[in-house]
């Protein structure tokens, strides 16, 4: 009798704690995708495996609380095109995590830029050095970096709808920024080596030197051009000056021609007309001859001349380097041997848009801990994981399974039985 009395008193302890359980179910994150094709998830670890296109793989690997089993948005390359990824949905909450554009790069890359900076600040002297032109191009860099397809290997909400999201990817990024800049700067330089004698990258100490030198030669040669296109200038005011020249010279001929007409042709008058015939000699000569060429002169100075002169001197000016991309391409140099010098890591996470709450996020970080593994296909990525949380987001506590929850309720309904029968049994 004791023995069915314990029995049925078990089971009524075990069925209130199974009756708990279900009248207070966890309420699960739902997840849809848009794009499954460039959906692409690793199943964890360093002897995993990758699978393209499977929601449920997919879903697996955010929930799992295995950070190296990941999910990554557009994996067909490094700089997406388009928003891909997926929508997770728990209760009234709701967040949106996609790979991130070019165009979503024009939103926060100043607010990167800065977050970089702030956590490497051996770059910041050097960027401050930067023209405002170098730091606008070098900024249009930014989408080309591969940063924008993440490797989510985590999604969780807190209790009032935080996000959480844990990214994959590498200690130290340092190579990958200078395979960056390496060739940015080899960009820079093709498109101006056509005016340098050697066709070898110059030092960053010859692009210093050379730029003072440049500058010497452009502005000789501008000061040249300015001076002659003063005379160009001047000219046409010199040749009004001769023409009215001209024209007073016809009219004190005029006037001689018409004092020598008045005096009668006698031997009595004949030094007074040969003199005035001297005079009409003269000032004819003057307005033919020196004044006429003259403004034939000054006219081919200013049409030919001096026109073909400035030519010439922009024809050399073309010929140097403009001082703008010199000093682009000494600054892109300045930030490769910054890059080059600098000895420690450089962690920095790949970036997911989220949108959530009526608010969009870029989710990164530059604070990373090894994860302990790397990827089974090149042995390099995923060792490391970064933590994004949005603003507020509270960490939620450990909530143990149901299967947990189910034994230790009746374990605990055991227990309580068990004390119960020794005191009926007492």
């Amino acid at each position: 009798m004791k023995r069915t009395l314990k029995t049925l008193v078990i089971g009524a302890s075990m069925a209130v704690g199974v009756s708990a359980i279900a009248s207070n179910p966890a309420q699960a994150t739902t997840f849809s995708f848009n794009n499954t094709s460039e959906i692409k998830t690793y199943t964890g670890g360093s002897d995993g495996q990758f699978i393209t296109g499977d929601t449920t793989a997919a879903i697996k690997a955010l929930t799992d609380k295995n950070a190296s089993s990941n999910v990554e948005l557009w994996h067909s390359t490094e700089n997406p095109t388009s928003n891909v990824g997926f929508t997770a949905t728990k209760g009234q909450y709701s967040a949106t995590v996609t790979s991130v554009t070019a165009e979503d790069w024009k939103s926060f890359s100043s607010q990167w830029l800065g977050d970089l900076l702030e956590n490497y600040t051996p770059f910041k002297s050097v960027w401050n050095g930067f023209s405002a032109a170098t730091q606008l191009q070098v900024t249009s860099y930014f989408p080309s970096l591969g940063m924008g397809d993440p490797n989510i290997g985590g999604f969780q909400f807190d209790t009032n709808g935080g996000v959480e999201l844990k990214l994959v990817g590498h200690l130290d990024v340092k190579s990958k920024l200078a395979t960056t800049i390496s060739m940015q700067v080899n960009n820079t330089w093709d498109a101006m080596k056509s005016k340098f004698p050697q066709q070898s990258l110059p030092t960053l100490s010859e692009v210093e030197t050379l730029i003072p030198q440049v500058q010497t030669q452009l502005n000789a040669i501008t000061g040249q051009i300015t001076k002659l296109q003063s005379a160009v200038d001047a000219i046409p005011g010199q040749i009004t000056t001769s023409s009215q020249a001209v024209n007073t010279i016809n009219t004190e001929i005029s006037l001689l021609q018409t004092a020598l007409n008045e005096i009668p042709d006698t031997p009595a008058n004949k030094t007074l007309r040969d003199t005035l015939k001297n005079q009409i000699a003269g000032l004819t000569l003057l307005k033919t001859k020196s004044l006429t060429n003259q403004i034939a002169g000054l006219t081919a100075l200013k049409n030919t001349t001096l026109p073909d002169q400035i030519s010439q001197l922009n024809t050399l000016k073309a010929k140097l380097p403009e001082i703008s991309k010199l000093t682009s391409l000494k600054d892109i140099l300045s930030l490769q041997d910054a890059l080059n010098k600098y000895e420690g890591e450089i962690g920095a996470s790949e970036i997911a848009k989220v949108v959530t709450g009526g608010k969009t996020y870029y989710a990164y970080s530059f604070k990373s801990t090894a994860s302990g593994i790397t990827a089974s296909d090149d042995g390099v990525s995923y060792s490391a994981i970064y933590t994004w949380q949005t603003p507020g987001y509270v960490p939620s506590t450990s909530v143990p399974e149901p299967s947990v929850v189910l034994g230790i309720l009746g374990v605990a309904g055991i227990v309580a039985t068990q004390r119960k029968l020794k005191k009926v049994s007492g």
